[in-house]
């Protein structure tokens, strides 16, 4: 048995039926007596704890297939930068030296639609849904706002629901606001956004990942969908907006999520033969998890994740 990209969150079943399909084929593989191939350049920490104990054999690639060497993993101290629809203007100009050079740029935000939030500039009011008590998503492109926790959706407001002033505004940056921008930005390139609004449906991604790796679009603008082990080999530079929210999460596994995540994203850029860089655009660039992550790599980070797991008694070290 096979489980690749074992570290991935989509294995686990969290409504119905729940389960971790991840720990059933370790289940299933030792009933039915066959060897088990767990996969992944950033094992999670259960997984990383057993092989260390020696529970599971630990086997170690150490370089990318090919003639691909590791990208450069690079930090953006954006603090008081000017941004455009949440990009500094010194990325912007490097994407346009990749794009120049006949290369693919990746941008990562994982937030799909227009924008978080609908605001009133007039009372401060914010539309929530009343079933979830959280905010609205604007989809511009579908003229609607939706609530992407229960899935309830009604058409834009004209005015405030409080107040009545119809100086409302949408706040902050989604995927859908990034490629209007982005395409009014660098007019002669073609962008693509794949996020679960644009790929849905299994022949719809298929599609959308043909036409890149054709190279009919130059600029890729997604969510986490962008982070499955996807091959683009023409991609040369990942850029990565809006992380610094799992610095402060209460979720104790939320260091380790974006550990993975930067590694994956950094991973789809210089797979071929031209040199990649991944930028993580960040407000904290002095951070403990992105210097050790940056400087030290993924395998570094999750050994001293683990020490401090131990110490305050978390899983894997407890149930």
């Amino acid at each position: 048995i096979i489980v690749d990209e074992e570290h991935d969150a989509s294995y686990k079943q969290q409504d119905g039926l729940r389960y971790n399909a991840r720990d059933l084929a370790v289940i299933r593989a030792r009933h039915q007596k066959v060897p088990l191939v767990l996969g992944s350049a950033t094992p999670c920490l259960e997984t990383l704890n057993n092989a260390l104990q020696g529970k599971y054999q630990h086997l170690e690639l150490t370089e990318r297939a090919g003639n691909a060497v590791q990208a450069r993993q690079n930090l953006m101290d954006i603090t008081n930068q000017p941004l455009q629809s949440g990009i500094a203007q010194g990325m912007l100009e490097r994407m346009a030296t990749h794009l120049k050079a006949g290369s693919q740029v990746m941008i990562f935000i994982n937030r799909r639609g227009y924008a978080p939030a609908l605001l009133c500039h007039q009372c401060g009011f914010v539309e929530e849904c009343k079933r979830c008590n959280k905010p609205y998503t604007v989809h511009k492109s579908l003229n609607k706002i939706q609530c992407h926790y229960c899935g309830g959706a009604k058409p834009i407001p004209q005015s405030c629901s409080y107040c009545g002033s119809q100086d409302i505004s949408a706040q902050g940056v989604g995927t859908e606001q990034l490629e209007i921008n982005l395409s009014n930005y660098f007019t002669q390139y073609s962008s693509v956004r794949i996020d679960s609004d644009s790929a849905r449906g299994k022949a719809k991604l298929n599609s959308l990942l043909d036409d890149i790796n054709r190279g009919k679009h130059s600029i890729l603008i997604g969510t986490q969908i962008l982070s499955k082990g996807h091959h683009f080999p023409n991609v040369t530079l990942v850029v990565i907006l809006d992380a610094d929210g799992a610095l402060f999460s209460a979720d104790y596994r939320a260091a380790e999520h974006l550990a993975q995540l930067i590694t994956q994203l950094s991973g789809r850029a210089g797979r071929a033969d031209k040199p990649g860089e991944m930028w993580l655009q960040t407000h904290q660039p002095g951070h403990p998890l992105l210097q050790d992550l940056i400087n030290n790599g993924y395998a570094h980070f999750a050994r001293y994740a683990l020490l401090e797991r131990k110490q305050a008694n978390l899983p894997p070290h407890s149930y």
